[in-house]
């Protein structure tokens, strides 16, 4: 490798403002599909604040929720899990009523025998 471009790429690398990382749009919703929280990055996107969100149903933000059961007898529901990985794009509400297509990405949480859903929304 070229001693110039070594040094540079060593300097990038050190460079904190190249590693910064931002914290992807998250909601935590109950086996009820009950808000619990979100992310600073959530709330920007969504346009309410978290104290607006707290257990106010999954389905205000993302509408096709609506109505699915999330989590049974401790798994979590097998349809919306192959929707994710295969990249089927969901819609979404903000406060303002605009409606925007995402990438949803859900990880089951157990907290000693209740569950919750962490769901990491990604725009497309």
């Amino acid at each position: 490798m070229n001693p110039a471009r070594e040094n540079n790429v060593a300097s990038n690398i050190d460079s904190p403002s190249r590693v910064e990382w931002q914290e992807p749009p998250m909601l935590t919703v109950d086996e009820r599909g009950m808000i619990c929280d979100c992310s600073k990055a959530g709330e920007k996107l969504f346009g309410y604040s978290l104290k607006d969100l707290v257990w106010q149903p999954v389905s205000k933000l993302l509408p096709e929720l609506s109505g699915i059961q999330l989590v049974n007898n401790g798994r979590f529901n097998s349809q919306l899990g192959f929707l994710s990985r295969c990249g089927q794009p969901f819609l979404a509400i903000n406060r303002l009523g605009n409606i925007f297509l995402n990438n949803l990405h859900f990880v089951l949480l157990n907290y000693s025998g209740e569950y919750a859903i962490r769901v990491i929304v990604q725009p497309c």
